[in-house]
């Protein structure tokens, strides 16, 4: 019985101490106000354009976390898996819920970003990192079908910062690694709002 407590114990240390340290990476003052206003606009919006349905509610969700997940990521160069994996989770659902005979379109389409990603994170040395992995799969569920229009934008936007990295820096501009979270926020928020 000791051992159990104890076992328990442990765990609830375990899960204080990942809680502490997600909250040291939450941004702070102008940056956090920037944010929530960023959050709140984007579910604002969502609703108002695609309305208060399954797609809307999935914008709620999607537009918030990745405001914060791009804060994060540029500060850090980390997408937290205490956020993106409860945010999969929870458009999973909204997805499920309102559109039951998507769902399997929706999975595939988070599976093949991630694949590609994760593809890119095992060839690369610092390039794609797995918590990007993560983000590609919650982007592909949220979106399905328009995840190719993520792509697009997020590869051009990728290309884009490159090219400005290069002509700043020249070679040196080589061993740069960008965080790449935003540019994958980026190309989701132009899919969904283009859906």
């Amino acid at each position: 019985m000791a051992a159990e407590t104890e076992s328990v114990d442990a765990q609830h240390d375990g899960e204080a101490s990942r809680i502490a340290r997600l909250r040291h990476l939450f941004p702070s003052g102008a940056t956090a106000a920037a944010v929530a206003v960023a959050g709140v606009a984007l579910a604002a919006t969502s609703l108002a354009v695609q309305g208060f349905n399954g797609h809307g509610l999935i914008g709620v969700v999607l537009g918030p976390v990745l405001a914060l997940l791009t804060a994060i990521d540029l500060r850090h160069r980390l997408l937290p898996n205490l956020i993106v994996l409860p945010a999969t989770a929870v458009v999973t659902a909204i997805v499920a819920a309102s559109k039951p005979g998507n769902l399997v379109g929706h999975l595939v389409a988070g599976a093949v970003f991630a694949g590609v990603l994760l593809g890119a994170a095992l060839l690369s040395r610092a390039g794609v990192g797995m918590g990007d992995v993560k983000l590609a799969l919650l982007i592909g569920i949220a979106l399905g079908g328009q995840t190719t229009t993520a792509v697009f934008v997020t590869a051009a936007a990728s290309l884009a910062v490159g090219v400005v990295v290069l002509v700043r820096e020249g070679r040196a501009g080589l061993n740069k690694t960008i965080a790449y979270g935003p540019l994958l926020a980026l190309g989701a928020l132009v899919a969904y709002f283009s859906s």
